[in-house]
């Protein structure tokens, strides 16, 4: 009989789509004893009943998914939404918050649409954790749990209660909250003209067959021009071509493009410059090919590096944007992000082998920086959900 804790994996990924990759197969394994201690059962009597318990299953998903979420995350993509997208939307204005974990993304979704002025609109709010999703239903959040979430729109929109804070009920109606299943189940909400879906963090959870049958439910269900919200690093390269990429403001959107109007996506990048963690060494860098070591524009500065490999990017010169961050981890090489944008344009480029060095040149340069300053580069999200997707593409490229 097979291990208890690969059988657990295997379910995981056929029946939710999740993909446990080795590094995460600690969490996975004390996920079951909790849950199994809990039952008063051991873990392969567990694991036996997985298939056909459903409470027993959704118990393990609550423990196993990751619930990381913060109010006003990746400031730049609400930005888009109040300034580039709700003045062109008409009523109903739909807005799909794919995986809400604990519900700050809806909210803050809900607070954007309601400063606009907006009367008609509606926040959809799914995830698979039940867990999850009755913190979303209440709306209350501790003091750590408001991060991201400026005090002029806490006063507004929340009120204290007990030693926490509470959405303003009114808010909150605007919100429903359902069960969703992303790997298996349809859109949870009739698509139209003015849908937009905030699926952030997601993907790098899911198996890659998944993720493909995923990107083609949404572009089958989203009208032309629907838009689409990935999060920080997250690309549709290699992945699917229904989709177009686009700059809104000092965000990227994918739109979904016109049926049979196929179009290749690029991966977006973004500025970032951390300072190396304390007590951090200087490893030998990934070496850059010749025709990488020119910077177009006479960038000398890791910001300068930056900027020049982000408009690359944007402007789909691939070769250009690689040799721009390849110079940034050339004079910096404890900036994980840096080398993670690396590795993301290696790969659309096809070069699986190099992508794989990139990321295992970021992983090594996440574990030398510190929590603090990672955090402080990636605008609000975990060190740990850029640990998750460096691991998950290292596991996928081979290593």
């Amino acid at each position: 009989m097979a291990d208890p804790l690969l059988r657990a994996a295997n379910l995981l990924a056929r029946k939710v789509g999740l993909h446990v990759e080795p590094a995460a197969r600690g969490r996975l394994s004390r996920s079951l004893q909790e849950v199994a201690g809990e039952r008063g059962v051991d873990v392969p009597a567990l694991v036996a009943a997985l298939p056909t318990d459903d409470s027993a299953l959704q118990e393990l998903l609550d423990v196993v998914t990751v619930q990381e979420s913060a109010f006003f995350r990746d400031q730049p993509q609400f930005d888009a939404l109040a300034g580039h997208l709700l003045p062109v939307l008409d009523d109903p204005a739909t807005v799909w918050s794919a995986g809400c974990a604990n519900g700050q993304e809806a909210y803050s979704l809900a607070m954007v649409l309601a400063e606009a002025g907006r009367r008609d609109w509606q926040v959809i709010a799914t995830d698979i954790s039940q867990q999850a999703l009755t913190r979303a239903t209440t709306g209350r959040y501790s003091g750590r749990e408001l991060r991201g979430l400026p005090p002029a729109r806490l006063r507004r929109h929340c009120k204290p209660v007990g030693d926490g804070w509470e959405v303003d009920p009114a808010l909150r109606q605007r919100v429903a909250v359902r069960r969703h299943n992303l790997a298996r189940d349809p859109p949870p909400v009739a698509a139209d003209a003015s849908t937009v879906v905030f699926c952030r963090n997601v993907l790098i959870y899911l198996r890659r067959e998944q993720v493909i049958a995923l990107l083609e439910r949404l572009a089958e269900w989203l009208p032309a021009g629907g838009v689409l919200f990935l999060g920080y690093a997250e690309s549709l390269c290699h992945l699917t071509d229904r989709f177009e990429l686009q700059r809104l403001g000092d965000a990227f959107v994918y739109r979904a493009a016109p049926a049979g109007d196929a179009v290749g996506a690029r991966a977006p990048t973004r500025s970032a410059a951390p300072t190396p963690g304390p007590g951090a060494t200087a490893p030998a860098a990934t070496p850059a090919a010749a025709p990488e070591t020119t910077v177009p524009g006479g960038a000398t500065s890791v910001a300068q590096h930056l900027a020049a490999g982000e408009a690359a990017s944007a402007a789909g010169d691939l070769t250009a944007a690689i040799a721009a961050f390849g110079q940034a981890v050339l004079l910096d090489p404890d900036q994980p992000v840096a080398h993670l944008h690396r590795g993301l344009l290696l790969e659309a480029r096809g070069d699986r082998r190099d992508a794989h060095r990139a990321y295992a040149s970021a992983r090594a340069a996440l574990r030398r920086s510190s929590t603090g300053v990672v955090e402080a580069v990636l605008e609000g999200f975990a060190a740990s959900e850029l640990e998750a997707l460096l691991d998950a593409k290292l596991d996928e490229l081979g290593g």
